[in-house]
């Protein structure tokens, strides 16, 4: 969890996870054209969100595709909302 959310807490990574779950599947030429940040930039970022498994990936020839992992971000913050749902105190 402590991945997951390190890697939300970044506006870039953040645009990157928009950006897959708006268009699909996406190489990292396809998402830096997006981007006023270099190549090798989006693919640190990338790697922050495969680690944190947020995005998954395959390699075809040349070519990396990336696409957001739906299943899981959705998991992850039911988990992080069902959590803070039970909490007693903030009131």
């Amino acid at each position: 969890m402590t991945r997951f959310l390190t890697a939300f807490g970044d506006p870039t990574r953040i645009r990157i996870v928009t950006l897959l779950g708006n268009k699909g599947r996406l190489n990292v030429g396809e998402i830096a054209a997006e981007f006023e940040i270099s190549r090798p930039a989006v693919s640190h970022h990338l790697k922050i969100l495969r680690d944190a498994r947020i995005v998954d990936f395959k390699k075809r020839g040349q070519e990396v595709y990336y696409w957001l992992s739906r299943e899981r971000v959705t998991s992850n913050f039911r988990t992080l909302a069902d959590l803070a749902s039970s909490f007693h105190y903030g009131d």
